[in-house]
């Protein structure tokens, strides 16, 4: 019994330790938290950061997906959609999701 609990617990410890933190996620805390309206600098700096960890992402999507015309469009929607989300209603934001994340012609 004591050799089993062992086990299942090198086991657990395992993997959760084997779980790694997607780099989507990594890189969206790397740009920092929300910054106070008023600083606009810093409100760009966020939001191009941002932009840039959608882009990748969709990247690394595209690049698993190469032979699969679906799935490469749900990577251009998926992206489409994180964009849209950050935006809310600013119809200028979601004006610039569409043209970045807009899947090219075949």
């Amino acid at each position: 019994m004591p050799v089993g609990l062992v086990l299942l617990l090198v086991w657990l410890t395992e993997s959760v330790l084997s779980r790694s933190i997607p780099q989507y996620d990594l890189c969206m805390e790397a740009c920092g938290k929300d910054p106070n309206e008023d600083d606009i600098s810093a409100v760009t700096q966020v939001d191009e950061c941002r932009d840039k960890c959608n882009i990748e992402e969709r990247d690394r999507c595209l690049e698993k997906h190469k032979d699969n015309e679906e799935q490469k469009r749900k990577c251009y929607n998926d992206a489409l959609d994180r964009c849209a989300v950050r935006c809310g209603d600013d119809a200028e934001c979601l004006l610039k999701c569409l043209q970045l994340h807009i899947p090219p012609e075949p």
